[in-house]
């Protein structure tokens, strides 16, 4: 999700979360030889990109700083909604010393205070903002905070895994996983019918009891 904020320290971390439950299940599949882990995504976010020309009427450097990334101790969202809850008097001094120790930024300037001191709700722009100021300052670029048309990567491993070199079409993943399991997808749809072909519109509503709405802001204000 880090990606929706272009916060790019919080993204590299879960990257390095995935990592590890990779592992987690590579071991797994290890012992169980027939069984096969497939990792892919359903679209790419944000459209990371190095070194960020900041400035148009200079020359590009080609230049990004990873340890400007480094200096970040919490997520933009979790920052965000910290600096707007906080009621003190001493908010403004609350928000340069957040500055300096969840993103390591000594160099913000006055604007960025009054901006974070807004007296507004927590918001997705309170947000970006702060993603920015990291992402700024690593040169760091993102062309959206929504879904790219970049391919995505495919990875496998297991019984079969063979099958899914190359590229494919997203729909040759779910056809993979039918014909593995042996999955009768026909059968499986009448049942969950039982006579009613809007079954899926019926159960809609059942979901308002999960707690989404945070996530709308990223799916075009729609509840999922």
């Amino acid at each position: 999700m880090a990606a929706h904020s272009n916060d790019a320290a919080t993204h590299v971390h879960e990257i390095l979360a995935y990592h590890e439950t990779i592992e987690y299940v590579r071991e797994y599949v290890d012992s169980h030889p027939n069984t096969v882990m497939i990792s892919t995504s359903d679209h790419e976010t944000g459209g990371l990109s190095l070194s960020r020309q900041n400035h148009l009427t200079e020359y590009p450097d080609y230049l990004w700083y990873p340890e400007v990334i480094k200096r970040v101790n919490t997520s933009s969202y979790l920052l965000a909604k910290k600096i707007n809850g906080y009621n003190k008097e001493d908010k403004i001094d609350f928000i340069k010393k957040s500055f300096r120790d969840e993103l390591g930024i000594d160099d913000f300037s006055d604007d960025d205070v009054e901006y974070l001191n807004k007296p507004e709700e927590f918001n997705m722009a309170h947000e970006y903002y702060l993603a920015n100021m990291t992402s700024a300052r690593a040169l760091v670029g993102w062309t959206t905070h929504g879904h790219t048309a970049v391919d995505v990567n495919l990875y496998a491993y297991g019984m079969n895994s063979e099958n899914l070199i190359g590229n494919h079409e997203n729909t040759d993943i779910g056809d993979f996983i039918v014909d593995f399991l042996g999955l009768d997808l026909q059968s499986i749809t009448t049942l969950l019918n039982k006579g009613n072909s809007s079954f899926h519109l019926n159960n809609h509503e059942d979901i308002s009891r999960f707690n989404i709405d945070h996530l709308a802001h990223y799916h075009h204000g729609h509840r999922l």
